[in-house]
């Protein structure tokens, strides 16, 4: 990654009137979703899209208790098996 070239662009980006800065924003935002809408074409543009929803996705810690995993409270008892 090159830490430089980031931080001489949100020197620039912070250097701009306030309608340059919105401008730039929804560039971007419009070039972010074109590449989400767009089908990607390598494994490499993949992975970027695969792990840009990893960081977008919500971070949850729902998670189920014990007794909600038991195999006999997964299925519904009203049905019945013919063997």
């Amino acid at each position: 990654m090159n830490v430089q070239l980031v931080n001489s662009l949100v020197e620039v980006v912070l250097n701009l009137s306030p309608e340059e800065q919105k401008l730039f924003q929804e560039k971007l935002s419009n070039k972010h979703l074109t590449l989400l809408t767009s089908k990607p074409q390598t494994s490499s543009e993949r992975l970027l899209l695969w792990q840009e929803w990893i960081d977008t996705a919500p971070k949850s810690y729902a998670n189920l208790d014990d007794e909600a995993l038991r195999r006999e409270n997964i299925y519904d008892d009203e049905v019945g098996y013919n063997l």
